[in-house]
């Protein structure tokens, strides 16, 4: 694949992050880990104590905090919007459950507005989105010419 890019004439400049970007996707990742393994043990707890609703809803957000890990790592095109759309879910979802009752495991980034981890999830999801803005390809071409 890279051979047949470069046959073409499309190269990639972009340099992979540094400083305090490389400690903000750091601790993402650190996070995400957290998240996707609670969400798997609170979905099988929801799942043994006939909690299906509680359960899927845990691991779809652990699932959609990993997809934008994934998205804000891999930092190509498709993955970038990808990144996005779940950090966007990463910020709504908490401030939904602030003000609606959502069947959560008690230990969801989503619940509560992320109360369980001092609202950690939420304001990484933020620091994501300004993220994603701040280092966007296109706004930068835009910018330098």
């Amino acid at each position: 694949m890279d051979k047949d890019s470069q046959s073409h004439g499309l190269s990639d400049s972009r340099r992979s992050a540094h400083g305090s970007a490389r400690i903000l996707l750091f601790i993402i990742l650190i996070f995400t880990i957290i998240f996707a393994w609670l969400a798997i043990v609170g979905a099988t707890s929801a799942f043994m104590n006939t909690l299906p609703g509680t359960a899927l809803l845990t691991l779809l957000a652990g699932a959609t905090w990993v997809a934008m890990t994934a998205g804000l790592f891999h930092n190509g095109r498709r993955m970038r919007r990808v990144a996005w759309g779940t950090a966007i879910a990463n910020v709504v979802m908490p401030i939904i459950g602030l003000f609606a009752e959502l069947p959560l495991d008690g230990w969801s980034p989503w619940r509560d507005g992320g109360i369980a981890f001092w609202y950690v999830p939420t304001a990484l999801a933020v620091a994501t989105l300004v993220w994603l803005y701040h280092s966007s390809p296109a706004r930068l071409a835009q910018r330098n010419g």
